[in-house]
């Protein structure tokens, strides 16, 4: 599949130094081991990370913890062990919350305390991915391959046949060869298990989970499949935590988010202690206006992964930026903060994402366009001698968007022809995105340099001048390739609200109108 068509799932929601299997647990101890600066220059770096499980991780020298409040989703299975099952519940509500070293680690507990528990087996191989954010490669399905094998020959013995049904039909997700007529074989077993098996519950999640990986764009077929899955799983269990997250993710993609409110709405009033879960919300609320409690979905978010750094013990504190998807909810909360004016949201997220960038050296070209963010809500917010006293970043989109910055802060001081000089700084192209890349990040060159021209043509009177920059600006801005391509968008606001600013100016309303 392409997995850029996740723009709510793909290339945002990863941490922006390192794998997704690092924990997201606030009251685990570990924690990724890849740097900020260390980042690939891979694309799958930005639009996968975590793609890997370091099976080794799997002999622990203590169980680990049965973490609490992290959703929902088990289901009973054919164990003697009752402690094999609830770690077997865990590990499927953690899995479900996007905390997937987690969901690996409980389900190879469940394996180690019942080693004769097919389903156990099953949800191990399960929770090694892939998932809406990661795929897995050849080398890394051989290990659920292996686990897959030894749960159909146990369930042979003593399973149910709802678990030897489920097991065959999640196999063709690891067969070898290519990954995507995997994902779409395992999309058509899972088709027919849910129809076989209606009234559960996690059957229908688990069919509308494979469908959405299996996803081509543009298919909107499969997603009004997964939609019309999941829609009678939360009729009769409106508080099924995977249900809610896969339902926000497939109404979102499908351009339906305002299906999925009364759902968000519910995840919210849960208070669950998963930050993946806490931020969920903010997909739904966003795209239906509700900025403000978007950002704070997100600073709440941010704030369990904050807490999860502080009980690290001697862990600095740039290592939240490790913790999986705290740097796409640092992202999420300033697109909300920017759009409802909170400024201080919007600062007390950027301060800290924009000290980050001043610390890399380098960073894929994704990340330098998605950090981005960060200099954005300091241009819009910040004091602007403080703006024009921020550190040059290193990296070269990074730096395009320290030098935009530059140019709105000039702007508020009214210094034309700050403005302008900012705007001839930032290069026309930087020339290092490969043909397998977006071109999302030599788009916000354009729209940053576009929108600095019609500012400084708005504080000379030109207004026709003005208008025809951010008329051009506001174009590439609606292209597919960047209003499709980040969720929240890229760039900070609708620059189309300013072309009918300048048209105003210029004294033409009805073009203004339009």
């Amino acid at each position: 599949m392409d997995r850029h068509v996740f723009i709510s799932a793909s290339l945002l929601a990863i941490s922006l130094a390192g794998p997704a299997h690092a924990q997201d647990a606030t009251t685990s101890g570990g924690h990724s081991e890849t740097a900020v600066s260390a980042a690939s220059d891979d694309e799958s770096a930005g639009a996968s990370a975590g793609a890997g499980h370091d099976t080794a991780e799997h002999d622990l020298a203590a169980p680990p913890a049965i973490l609490e409040n992290y959703g929902n989703g088990g289901f009973p299975i054919t164990t003697s062990v009752p402690e094999a099952q609830a770690y077997f519940d865990n590990g499927i509500a953690l899995a479900g919350a996007f905390a997937h070293k987690q969901a690996i680690e409980a389900m190879a507990e469940a394996v180690r305390l019942d080693p004769a528990c097919a389903m156990c087996l099953w949800g191990h191989a399960y929770t090694l991915g892939p998932t809406l954010n990661y795929g897995v490669d050849e080398e890394k399905r051989a290990e659920p391959r292996a686990l897959l094998k030894k749960a159909a020959m146990l369930a042979r013995a003593n399973g149910s046949q709802f678990e030897r049904d489920l097991i065959a039909a999640i196999t063709p997700r690891y067969r070898s060869g290519d990954t995507d007529k995997s994902d779409k074989a395992y999309d058509k077993a899972m088709r027919s298990f849910a129809a076989k098996y209606p009234a559960s519950d996690m059957a229908q999640v688990l069919a509308a989970d494979a469908s959405m990986l299996a996803l081509d764009w543009p298919d909107f077929a499969g997603l009004e499949y997964a939609i019309g899955l999941l829609e009678p799983v939360l009729a009769r269990n409106p508080d099924h935590t995977p249900a809610i997250h896969f339902y926000i993710h497939a109404t979102e993609i499908h351009g339906t988010p305002e299906k999925a409110e009364v759902a968000a709405d519910r995840l919210d009033a849960m208070e669950l202690s998963a930050s993946h879960l806490v931020h969920m919300p903010s997909h739904t609320w966003y795209w239906v206006g509700r900025y403000q409690d978007a950002a704070n979905a997100n600073v709440r978010a941010v704030g369990l992964g904050q807490h999860e750094v502080a009980h690290m013990g001697d862990k600095a504190a740039d290592e939240v930026w490790t913790v999986p998807y705290h740097a796409h909810n640092v992202i999420f909360g300033l697109g909300g903060a920017l759009m409802a004016g909170d400024s201080r949201s919007a600062l007390m997220l950027a301060r800290p994402l924009v000290a980050m960038v001043e610390k890399a050296e380098d960073m894929h070209p994704i990340r330098q366009l998605l950090t981005a963010a960060g200099y954005f809500a300091l241009a819009r917010f910040e004091d602007p001698n403080v703006v024009l006293a921020l550190e040059e970043p290193k990296p070269d989109y990074s730096k395009a968007a320290w030098h935009y910055a530059r140019g709105e802060a000039f702007a508020f001081l009214g210094n034309t022809a700050g403005v302008k000089s900012e705007a001839e700084a930032i290069p026309v192209s930087i020339n290092t995105i490969d043909g397998k890349s977006s071109p999302a990040p030599e788009h916000m060159l354009s729209i940053s340099r576009l929108v600095l021209q019609g500012r400084a043509a708005m504080m000379a009177g030109e207004y026709r001048n003005a208008a025809a920059r951010f008329a051009e600006a506001a174009a590439i801005e609606e292209t597919e390739d960047f209003s499709r391509f980040s969720d929240p968008p890229a760039f900070w606001y609708p620059v189309r609200r300013d072309l009918a600013s300048a048209l105003l100016k210029a004294g033409d309303r009805d073009a203004a109108l339009r």
